[in-house]
């Protein structure tokens, strides 16, 4: 894999299966490098075939280090996440453990301060997990997290910033259910995702205290093509895995977004598909399996952020 070393959302992402290939992706991803981001840097890490993306939220104030469990965010498109739930299902609890302490591990050798996010992907097939990155900021995904912890991420990362220390502890962390964020984007998934701006008409989200929407949005507002496509977050918690995805799907159901095209018919597909349901998908499955064909440009099992990396 070549990768832009500023990069972030998918851009700078080159897979190279033949040695002929290697110099000349390498100049195509420093291209794009330096068009996105102003730095044509870029390094090579290994590829994965059907790989998962599994993430770890840590946090750190420069003494104590401490994780917040995991997540899975493999359901993406074009490299960009657009599901992600926690804990991550179906992982061996060796490995998870491993995937904690190690990322622990890393924030601490960094003196890192903050909330921060260390990736990998895994391979269900060897059961290993590589070392991505470390995304040194809060996450688009933070609040699967906050659910299934009961810690609010953004105030503890407030009073880090503003005291230089936090009050939690290992041993303060419990987890509690499951739950899973679906990103809904202004886009269209009939062609191959392309943006759709426009003026939103109607816009109705689900009610009841099991939901969380995160938006910004508002019947009448004009989706401009200038941006990023997000529009809101639907976030769900429950027992279990199980429950959790069916309450994804009643609330997806009783979402209603007209005047633009939205993500949520596929993501009520993608949440009610047995493949999901078996964690048998990986960070290519959507485009390459899903609905049928080979992705927009041939990129790395390394999934990108979207709104973040």
């Amino acid at each position: 894999m070549i990768k832009a070393s500023a990069g972030g959302g998918g851009r700078g992402i080159r897979l190279v299966r033949a040695e002929e290939d290697l110099l000349r992706t390498v100049d195509t991803a420093r291209s794009e490098a330096g068009a996105s981001f102003g730095d044509t840097t870029v390094y090579l890490e290994r590829f994965v075939e059907r790989a998962r993306h599994v993430e770890v939220q840590v946090l750190g104030d420069g003494e104590t280090y401490l994780h917040l469990g995991d997540r899975d965010c493999s359901l993406q498109r074009r490299s960009q996440k657009i599901v992600e739930e926690a804990p991550a299902p179906d992982l061996p609890d060796a490995v998870r453990e491993r995937m904690r302490d190690s990322a622990v591990d890393l924030a601490r050798l960094c003196r890192y301060t903050g909330v921060g996010t260390v990736e990998y992907l895994y391979d269900p097939v060897r059961h290993e997990a590589a070392f991505i990155e470390m995304n040194t900021r809060l996450q688009v995904e933070h609040p699967v997290t906050e659910f299934v912890t009961g810690v609010d991420l953004v105030a503890e990362q407030l009073r880090i910033a503003s005291t230089g220390r936090t009050r939690l502890r290992q041993d303060d962390i419990t987890f509690t259910g499951h739950a899973v964020e679906c990103r809904i984007n202004a886009e269209d998934p009939d062609r191959n995702f392309l943006p759709s701006p426009g003026t939103i008409s109607r816009l109705d989200w689900p009610e009841g205290e099991q939901y969380r929407v995160d938006s910004g949005v508002r019947a009448g507002d004009t989706v401009a093509p200038y941006y990023d496509s997000l529009l809101a977050k639907l976030i769900v918690h429950a027992e279990d895995r199980e429950t959790a995805v069916q309450r994804m799907g009643a609330a997806l159901a009783a979402t209603h977004i007209e005047g633009v095209r939205t993500t949520v018919p596929l993501l009520q597909r993608l949440v009610l598909d047995p493949v999901f349901a078996a964690v048998e998908h990986h960070t290519t499955w959507i485009e390459t399996e899903l609905l049928g064909g080979p992705p927009r440009r041939e990129r790395s099992e390394t999934p990108g952020e979207g709104s973040t990396p």
